[in-house]
């Protein structure tokens, strides 16, 4: 489940990163062709863990820093 929702964020993420200028049902479908990875879900899932990891440090930070003062 957590690799899912993963991809689905890596997918709107890649589509944001597009520039809307690809379908967004085709990137969720996942129909188009890979530029950096092997494969087009594999390039969504790196950028869904990197998103998910990047949102991950900034609530843990603004929790911890938050509990300082």
């Amino acid at each position: 489940m957590a690799v899912d929702f993963a991809e689905l964020i890596g997918r709107v993420i890649h589509w944001l990163i597009h520039s809307w200028k690809t379908s967004l049902q085709d990137e969720v479908e996942g129909s188009l062709d890979a530029t950096w990875g092997r494969m087009y879900d594999m390039e969504n899932y790196i950028i869904g863990v990197v998103t998910v990891v990047i949102i991950l440090v900034i609530v843990l930070l603004l929790v911890f820093l938050s509990s300082i003062e």
